[in-house]
């Protein structure tokens, strides 16, 4: 029979598994809605439609294709995944001898961002924190600093939200739903960010490290409305520039933010025209800013005093406008 393995919180629902993940918490108090169980071989998919295909590395490629009952995730070297019309399972067909540790991050990343636009869930690639009652979302592409601005954010007072996936329920109010809790950094910026009130996690080996914090009230446990998006666009460390923000509109930040989605390039016909609609609707209900800061991770307290300066409602009633 399927052996489970402890169930986990993540994206706003509990995930019951036959994979362990380490970097989620596991939890026994609730009844579970993500199910991924594996499969020793691939089931056949009749009738499918290749919707898009994306090359991820040299002799790497991953598909996605439609059928009957859903859509078909196949990833050279990591397995075929089989995601539910409604988005809730996920039946995973490993290769011989995978790497679990690349397999755990393709299914919180990829595959998850899959299972949430099924729902009707905007998958960003990006990281977002809760200052006190609002959500902030930075989003860029890699190496342009969304973890570490995050968990230097959360070492200063405010909750992690999210990591590489931005999830965000649509509607009049937008809501980021909470995703992995943990911060995933280079090795070279741990040290810097970790903080004294967090824990890191990882090999010898690996060129990045989880950040995890220990205190519930480091973590954001619900949905929190979101009250801004920040595209971030390093500029030269020796600049004299202290975080400089600035208001993008119209077409510009639509296109920005669907620059960001994380299906990526997977995105084609119906499911393009289904993302450049939340994009707008979004674009249009919670404001959209470029976010200039110097690369320098000595100067980011000049970043995170900032950001609290802006969102000041958001820290201990605080409305004075003043950096903290």
């Amino acid at each position: 029979g399927l052996r489970f393995m402890p169930d986990y919180r993540v994206f706003g629902a509990v995930l019951r598994s036959e994979l362990d993940f380490p970097q989620l918490s596991p939890i026994t108090d609730a009844a579970p809605r993500w199910f991924l169980t594996r499969s020793d071989a691939v089931p056949d998919s009749p009738a499918s439609e290749l919707i898009g295909r994306e090359e991820v590395a040299p002799d790497v490629s991953l598909t996605l294709s439609r059928n009957a009952a859903g859509l078909r995730l196949a990833f050279d070297s990591v397995g075929v995944f089989d995601i539910s019309a409604d988005g809730f399972r996920i039946a995973w067909s490993p290769p011989e001898s995978p790497d679990l540790d690349l397999v755990r991050k393709v299914i919180l990343g990829r595959v998850f961002s899959l299972c949430l636009e099924q729902q009707g869930v905007i998958a960003l690639h990006g990281s977002a924190v809760e200052l006190g009652n609002v959500a902030i979302a930075f989003l860029a592409p890699k190496f342009h600093g969304k973890s570490t601005t995050a968990a230097a954010l959360v070492n200063s007072g405010a909750k992690l939200l999210a990591d590489d996936i931005v999830a965000i329920i649509p509607g009049p109010q937008p809501k980021v739903v909470p995703g992995v809790p943990a911060v995933l950094l280079w090795r070279d910026s741990v040290e810097q960010v970790a903080g004294a009130s967090a824990s890191v996690r990882g090999d010898a080996q690996a060129t990045k490290l989880y950040i995890d914090w220990n205190d519930a009230e480091r973590i954001s446990a619900a949905p929190v409305p979101i009250a801004a998006v920040y595209l971030l666009a390093p500029v030269s460390p020796d600049s004299p520039l202290v975080a400089r923000r600035e208001r993008v509109g119209g077409v510009e930040a639509v296109l920005a933010l669907l620059g960001q989605t994380r299906s990526g390039t997977l995105l084609s016909g119906e499911r393009r025209t289904t993302a450049l609609q939340q994009m707008s609707d979004l674009a249009g209900t919670v404001p959209v800013y470029r976010l200039e800061v110097p690369r320098d991770i000595a100067r980011l307290s000049e970043l995170t005093d900032a950001l609290w300066r802006w969102h000041p409602a958001a820290h201990d009633g605080d409305s004075s406008g003043e950096p903290r």
